[in-house]
């Protein structure tokens, strides 16, 4: 039996489940790279290297290692943590992944834009801030309203907002005191560094699928919407509601994108804002699948299309297979914590779990576990997600957001 490996995993056990499975599905033992023993069943794994995953060159030695004893026919990457490590790995063992370089601009967000600078019609105006001074120019320069987010951030980490009258000073002491590799190591890839940009309006979707041989294969896309003021995800539904033609030049913002980027031989997350003129710009694409069970359950779910199963064709050679199935949509909503403090639980579990339509309630935060609100670590205050599939998108919408209702977290 052939090996594929992992370079982590996703943080919720439900995610990485689909994932390991998916692998078995298709024939492959898996090999894990991860910072930390695993928590699950160790019949899912055929081995792992337990090593601290920043320190790269320690961690890339210890995966090929791992390669080499296991036999392994390619690697996936499941964050962002492990992108470009999961392209060094692919490159020094020829593997199917990205280049270095196109993973390093798909992490790097002042990169990424940098890319695109010959099509300005597809991003908003940015710049890169590594002093409060350089906060100062970019405002004066882009103008507001405007966000300052890290370079090498992830999962809606330490975003702000600024206005003609934020006081720019605070707010790089805040943006960097919040991005300390203490508060989450994956700042360390890129300390100290910023891009500020001009904020967009509409609305905010996400662009899922796959690049083989150079070719874009788009699975879906999905509607999303965020909290203020932090930009915490709070939900998902797909496939979309926007028009065709909004659709069409989201497929054609993609397919540029990824040339730009240089990506090839990996699964894409692309997020971007549709605007109310019915142009689209990016947000930011990661070289990896989709969180928020938008890969692992809400396309699978909507649409029959085992993504998980076609990540893995991806990173051992073959053409993704994109087989439809179904014609359903399915969401998933987050039940976030109002207040910091230490979580016992959630109330109104029986109410939820008596919803018609409802797939999964997923408690995210253990019990006992610290809830830091934004900016800090937002995802710890995200304590539980409901999945709801159904033929109506509506009616999943009304779902979830029932579901959320009923939910009442247990905060000390």
């Amino acid at each position: 039996m052939a090996t594929i490996v992992f370079m982590g995993t996703r943080r919720v056990p439900l995610e990485v489940h689909s994932a390991l499975l998916a692998a078995h599905d298709l024939g492959y033992r898996v090999a894990l790279v991860a910072p930390a023993p695993p928590r699950f069943c160790a019949d899912l794994l055929s081995d792992v290297e337990v090593v601290d995953v920043f320190d790269r060159p320690a961690a890339l030695k210890a995966a090929v290692a791992l390669a080499a004893r296991t036999g392994a026919e390619g690697v996936v990457s499941w964050t962002d943590i492990g992108v470009e490590l999961a392209a060094a790995l692919a490159g020094t063992c020829g593997f199917p992944g990205p280049p270095v370089e196109a993973a390093h601009r798909a992490r790097n967000k002042h990169s990424m834009r940098a890319a695109l600078r010959h099509r300005p019609d597809l991003i908003p105006r940015f710049r890169r801030v590594r002093s409060h001074a350089d906060l100062v120019a970019a405002r004066a320069e882009i103008g507001v309203p405007g966000v300052l987010k890290p370079a090498g951030g992830s999962g809606s980490r330490s975003i702000f907002q600024v206005g003609a009258g934020t006081d720019l000073a605070a707010l790089f002491a805040q943006a960097v005191s919040t991005t300390g590799v203490d508060v989450a190591p994956l700042f360390g890839d890129y300390p100290g560094e910023f891009v500020y940009e001009e904020r967009l309006g509409g609305t905010e979707h996400s662009v899922e699928g796959f690049v083989h041989d150079g070719t874009v294969h788009v699975a879906g896309i999905t509607d999303k919407w965020v909290s203020e003021p932090y930009f915490i995800e709070v939900e998902q539904v797909h496939p979309t509601r926007l028009p065709a033609d909004v659709q069409d030049r989201a497929h054609e913002l993609t397919r540029a994108t990824v040339a730009a980027i240089g990506l090839d031989h990996c699964a894409f997350h692309l997020e971007l804002r549709a605007l109310p003129d019915g142009s689209v710009k990016l947000l930011e694409i990661a070289a990896r699948p989709g969180g928020g069970y938008i890969t692992s359950h809400l396309i699978p779910m909507s649409t029959g299309i085992a993504f998980h199963h076609d990540l893995i064709r991806i990173a051992t050679g073959a053409a993704p297979e994109l087989a439809r199935g179904a014609d359903r949509f399915a969401g998933s909503r987050q039940v976030v914590s109002p207040v910091a403090g230490r979580f016992e639980g959630l109330d109104g579990l029986p109410d939820v779990l008596n919803l018609w339509g409802l797939e999964h309630v997923v408690l995210e935060r253990e019990i006992g576990g610290r809830i830091t609100l934004p900016p800090g670590d937002v995802l710890s205050a995200v304590v539980a997600s409901a999945i709801v599939r159904s033929v109506s998108y509506d009616d999943v919408r009304d779902t979830l957001r029932r579901a959320v209702d009923l939910s009442r977290p247990r905060v000390v």
